[in-house]
């Protein structure tokens, strides 16, 4: 059983990755960029620390150390940027450049997706409110995720928005804002671009409540989302992992990394990380959309934030939406805590406090 040498180790989404794959047996190692807080400790034989400046260069160096039955699994952008093009001789599968620059340009990937018949927020040339104003292409920019656009209602907010994002003026789009609720249909994808897995989910409560990650999010299935998520990713050869974001049947964004509802799929019952293995050693079997492999209707939340959005949602007048998710939140199962490794839990509440 070769060792599985994962990044991302500073995220809580991660945190279930490294519970589930120690359970299955796997020795695990990580990689962390040198000026981040390693969250997982307790079952991680190995950490490698790595330098943005010479990001290449240092993965090149410790990847050496690994064999072709090992397994290198990536959720950082930065990081299966520089695998592409270091090629490096271990076990992996990541989406091509061009996939990925694709997948980042808002512009381009609308484009790509009415070609195909995929529903797409209508670009703006002048102001209409409500609209979104957002960086087209938000990868490799300075800003926090909810920093990167604005929901704008009247000419003030506009105003507002075209100052925040005045060093990126030349990045900068508008589209019609899309009513309704949020949704993902997370995917694995074999070396062929053949659909292996999928599970699809729907956000309940964000945190921040203007348009934030998931603080719960239950399982679904959408028969018309499972199939524009898969028609898409085929479309640009997609390898490996992704989320497709949906707010109602309108196609928002790919994330081409880890995402943020990323612990249902273990809540949901899914093996789509022991698929990802069988992937790597190329004993997979694909599927087709209609072939749900996991539990429908289960609930994933993150405490504190799902508690903070109950009450945001109270002040914002949204009284309906966070009185009936509390009955939701309390048969939800807590993304990333677990008794019997409390610790990474524990580390990450402490970085909401400093």
């Amino acid at each position: 059983m070769g060792r599985i040498v994962l990044d991302s180790l500073d995220k809580r989404m991660t945190i279930p990755v490294v519970n589930y794959y120690h359970k299955k047996g796997y020795e695990i190692d990580g990689i962390c960029f040198d000026d981040t807080r390693t969250l997982s400790k307790k079952y991680i034989r190995e950490i490698h620390y790595v330098s943005n400046n010479q990001l290449e260069e240092d993965l090149e160096t410790l990847l050496r150390k690994y064999s072709p039955e090992d397994y290198l699994i990536l959720g950082n952008p930065l990081m299966i940027e520089a695998v592409n093009r270091i090629k490096p001789n271990i076990k992996h599968i990541i989406p091509p450049l061009e996939s990925i620059r694709i997948a980042n340009d808002k512009r381009k990937l609308m484009e790509l997706a009415s070609k195909l018949g995929i529903k797409t927020p209508r670009e703006l040339e002048a102001p209409e409110y409500p609209m979104i104003v957002k960086l087209n292409i938000s990868e490799g920019i300075p800003l926090k995720p909810i920093d990167r656009y604005k929901i704008v209602r009247n000419e003030d907010e506009y105003h507002q928005a075209m100052e925040r994002f005045r060093d990126y003026k030349e990045n900068v789009i508008m589209q019609e804002y899309i009513e309704g609720n949020g949704y993902g249909v997370s995917l694995l994808f074999d070396y062929d671009s053949d659909l292996v897995d999928y599970i699809a989910h729907e956000r309940i409560l964000e945190y921040p409540v203007t348009g934030g990650p998931s603080a719960l999010c239950r399982s679904i299935y959408n028969e018309k989302l499972v199939k524009d998520a898969p028609k898409l990713l085929k479309e640009l050869n997609w390898q490996g992992l992704s989320m497709v974001e949906f707010k109602g049947d309108t196609l928002i964004e790919i994330n081409p990394r880890f995402w943020g509802s990323l612990p249902l799929v273990f809540v949901a019952q899914s093996e789509m990380f022991t698929n990802l293995i069988r992937v790597l050693e190329n004993a997979q079997t694909k599927i087709e959309e209609t072939q749900c492999q996991y539990e429908i209707d289960k609930y994933m939340s993150y405490f504190p934030q799902c508690w903070i959005s109950v009450i945001m949602n109270i002040k914002e007048g949204n009284v309906r939406t966070a009185m009936g998710s509390i009955p939701k939140i309390l048969k939800s199962k807590e993304g990333i805590f677990m008794l019997s490794n409390i610790g990474p839990f524990f580390r990450y509440l402490k970085t909401l406090f400093e």
